[in-house]
């Protein structure tokens, strides 16, 4: 696939087959500070491994700061767990295209966090993390809402009028307290509640694709005699 972007994963499983360090890992999305985060993980060979690929793939005018890549892996394991919760709603995950860190084209150096791509629907998903309290996840969502929109426009004006573009901001919380090697268990359940939700949102969103298919089109003209 001819896109600039960090990695592009063509269906659940080729997402799940490269972030099965995740897995093996056990990785848990950590309350402490990214930098601290970034100290204690950076010699991994996953960390040098997405750090290799971003500076490889020359996505940035900027320098990669080491804290993105900790804020990567927390998303993919958000994305591992998103596509499960697809899959049990009966998508064909395999036909969704998931595409990591796009530099938009036209877009002054911006980089969207996701594409998910599937027939004639482009969602722009855009993630932030926030670690204190209400006021911040607001503030957070806020400025992270902007940006989408913004991604949204920009890729809205380069494709053709019948590809449908979305964009939705997911914020989540810390799971977990390396400190105190304790599971933040209202986070948890905060964050599945928001994966609930963006599953619901995509579901909706890519049953309405499958409805302009032509099949389907002779279907509804069946059911309407």
């Amino acid at each position: 696939m001819k896109i600039k972007a960090m990695y592009i994963f063509n269906g659940i499983s080729q997402l799940n087959s490269f972030t099965s360090f995740i897995e093996h890992e056990n990785w848990k999305i950590e309350k402490q500070l990214l930098k601290e985060r970034v100290e204690q993980y950076k010699e991994k060979e996953y960390f040098i491994m997405l750090q290799t690929q971003f500076n490889k793939q020359k996505l940035s005018i900027w320098e990669l700061k080491q804290e993105e890549v900790i804020t990567w892996i927390d998303t993919l394991l958000l994305m591992r767990r998103l596509m499960i919760e697809l899959f049990k709603k009966g998508i064909n995950t395999e036909e969704i295209n998931i595409i990591m860190e796009y530099p938009l084209v036209y877009g002054n150096h911006m980089r969207s966090d996701y594409l998910l791509i599937f027939e004639r629907l482009v969602i722009i998903l855009e993630f932030g993390m926030f670690n204190q309290d209400e006021k911040r996840s607001e503030e957070r969502y806020t400025k992270k809402l902007q940006e989408s929109i913004n991604y949204r426009q920009i890729i809205g004006n380069l494709v053709d009028s019948q590809v449908k573009v979305v964009n939705y901001v997911m914020i989540y919380k810390p799971e977990y307290d390396r400190s105190s090697m304790t599971i933040m268990k209202d986070n948890l359940n905060y964050n599945y509640g928001e994966i609930a939700l963006l599953t619901n949102f995509i579901f909706l969103n890519i049953k309405f694709q499958e409805s302009l298919s032509a099949i389907k089109q002779l279907e509804l003209i069946e059911l309407s005699k």
